[in-house]
């Protein structure tokens, strides 16, 4: 059966874009703030008196500092992200893994013995016969047993006929046909 929920797809680009975009910001700012510092030491060590200089420096460094701000925002909202989309993979991994049982839990059986010799003799062999015959006349059976139509009794009558009866000079019995000790 189809799985109703499709899969989640291995890369979240919306994170890796939040990260991304958050690491460019920062460094840009970063940039700008050493600029705009640089510039304005270097004003005041010539003394200069250009205020349009001085405004657009101190502009420089205080847009780099609120983008390195920024930045670093971003990279601990991406963070915080990746942490809760880390816990909820893990919550629905231990929720999964409660919920479906084990790989061979169907078809495990305490009771059996699988390095038991002669478990092969526990089920009696059937001949094609047999199992033909089964396979068409099961479904063609009534609730009352009887056979719902005609091919299905001549089926079962067929089935009858290549059967041996087990009487006295039916030869000597088969293993799987022997009573367990």
């Amino acid at each position: 059966m189809p799985d109703a929920t499709p899969g989640r797809p291995t890369l979240n680009i919306p994170l890796i874009v939040l990260w991304v975009a958050s690491v460019a910001v920062a460094a840009v700012g970063f940039w700008q703030l050493r600029v705009g510092n640089a510039g304005q030491a270097d004003f005041y060590n010539t003394g200069g008196s250009d205020y349009l200089t001085y405004l657009d420096l101190q502009t420089q460094s205080t847009i780099g500092g609120l983008l390195l701000t920024a930045g670093i925002a971003g990279v601990l909202i991406a963070l915080a992200v990746h942490a809760r989309n880390w816990h909820a993979a893990s919550l629905a991994r231990q929720a999964l893994a409660a919920s479906t049982p084990a790989a061979g839990y169907l078809a495990w059986d305490e009771d059996d013995d699988f390095g038991d010799a002669d478990a092969a003799t526990d089920v009696p062999a059937t001949t094609d016969t047999e199992a033909q015959a089964n396979a068409t006349a099961a479904p063609a059976v009534a609730e009352t047993g009887e056979p719902a139509t005609e091919e299905a009794a001549e089926a079962s009558a067929a089935v009858a006929a290549t059967e041996e009866p087990a009487g006295e000079d039916a030869g000597p019995v088969a293993e799987h046909d022997a009573p367990k000790a």
